[in-house]
């Protein structure tokens, strides 16, 4: 006949910390497994019979998943095994950063185990006891040092996969290894200045152990580290976090308010018009020169003319910038079956052909029927200039346009190009609409186009 599981947390390493439920729980327990006995204040278990530790897994196992999984498989198996009380005890509080705690509550209840879980103090209470501060009233965020360093492992497609308000401070924990902390250093690089404060907190609330190391985040690898190891990053103020897209937003809505700058707040989407050209033709020329710094340059310019849209737009109750972000993401999803579903597409050639057809739904979905005969060049942004237009007629996205770098050719084919236009202009006629004529004519649905 099966027994009866009791989960408890040892607390942060100080035995005194217990709860008094914990220490009648261990007292009464017919067996008691430690998850570690890497963990300060369990001397007073260290000998006692009835006391095992589940340390030979993490040993003899590849991962952590692993070893949480066979964890699991240990307590319940001591538990459906013999009568009476088993104790399950980890560090801290188990339902904080403790990953076994809830495998062992669902395994144990997938075998009808009665499972009770006691709460205790948490490396958080006596974090924020060591730095004296309310972790509620300053909106603390908390981040596993594991998972960051999961996501570190992405590089360099890590890109949002670690996600934290510079202008709150931030908790990591489990920052346990060297090589944990590098990765934490790294993520947290993105976010914030490398030469940002942080206070490295380790054994907090352990008599004799506790230390606190002020330091910047690029020395966080330098630091000493371990298993009891957390790390607080202070908040940025609002304007400083420049690295953060809600700075940029803050900044655009404090420009265009009442009291801010005269210009910004004459702005309308018409007159801004130009200036999404123009900072489109900086980014293009950017990349033209490949000058990779320069093109981040120009690259925030162009994001800069989507924020003052988007606020214009707020102002008017038309979307947010959050609504852009929304739609722009929900569309690459929608548009990509081939990997956000089940959906084969091995080619790009099929990639457009999935995108073409996803695409068609959306507009028959919101009713925007298409004209069955529709002039290729209807389908090409009117602002385009004719003769972007052209190229992109005669060498489509399917095939390839020319670059022929030659410097007899370019100047041949020039003249050939100012010829023309020198005449059409001495005819009295506008280049750019006789050149769309000239497309709607050549390219005209049933007539065929250039190879």
């Amino acid at each position: 006949m099966a027994g009866r599981l009791v989960i408890v947390g040892l607390g942060p390493g100080d035995p005194g910390l217990r709860t008094v439920a914990t220490a009648e729980a261990l007292a009464a327990a017919d067996r008691i497994i430690l998850r570690t006995r890497i963990h300060p204040g369990v001397e007073d278990l260290a000998d006692d019979p009835r006391v095992v530790d589940c340390d030979d897994l993490y040993a003899s196992l590849p991962s952590f998943d692993a070893v949480y999984a066979a964890v699991a498989s240990r307590v319940v198996a001591s538990v459906t095994s013999a009568e009476g009380m088993t104790v399950f005890a980890v560090p801290g509080n188990p339902w904080f950063g403790e990953r076994t705690v809830p495998l062992v509550v669902d395994a144990a209840r997938g075998h009808g185990v009665p499972t009770s879980v006691l709460g205790a103090v948490s490396f958080l209470d006596i974090v924020a006891q060591a730095v004296t501060a309310d972790p509620l009233a300053e909106q603390w965020q908390l981040l596993d040092g594991a998972a960051i360093s999961l996501a570190a492992a992405e590089q360099p497609f890590a890109g949002g996969l670690v996600v934290a308000d510079p202008t709150r401070p931030c908790l990591v924990t489990q920052v346990f290894s060297t090589a944990v902390a590098s990765d934490v250093k790294a993520e947290l690089a993105r976010i914030y200045p490398e030469e940002h404060p942080i206070l490295v907190i380790d054994a907090a609330g352990v008599p004799g152990e506790e230390s606190l190391i002020a330091c910047a985040l690029y020395e966080l690898d330098r630091q000493p580290v371990g298993h009891l190891t957390s790390v607080l990053v202070p908040p940025q103020d609002s304007l400083d976090a420049s690295r953060s897209p809600q700075t940029l937003q803050r900044i655009i809505a404090r420009l265009r308010a009442p009291g801010g700058c005269p210009w910004d707040r004459k702005q309308t989407h018409s007159s801004l018009r130009q200036a999404v050209i123009e900072e489109a033709y900086e980014v293009v020329d950017a990349i033209d020169a490949d000058d990779a710094e320069n093109l981040a340059e120009e690259l925030g310019d162009l994001l800069l003319q989507v924020a003052l849209h988007a606020q214009i737009a707020e102002e008017d109750g038309a979307f947010t910038l959050e609504e852009v972000y929304a739609a722009v993401s929900e569309k690459l999803v929608r548009r990509h079956p081939h990997v956000f579903g089940d959906v084969l597409a091995e080619t790009p050639g099929e990639v457009v052909k999935t995108w073409d057809a996803v695409k068609a739904e959306e507009r028959a979905k919101a009713g925007k029927v298409e004209p069955a005969v529709q002039h290729p060049l209807d389908k090409l942004p009117r602002s385009m200039p004719t003769l972007e237009r052209a190229q992109t007629l005669i060498a489509p996205r399917k095939g390839s346009r020319a670059a022929v770098t030659d410097d007899a050719a370019l100047d041949a084919a020039g003249a050939t190009m100012l010829a023309a236009v020198e005449s059409v202009v001495a005819a009295g006629v506008d280049p750019g609409q006789a050149l769309e004529r000239a497309l709607r004519q050549r390219f005209a649905p049933g007539e065929g186009t250039a190879s």
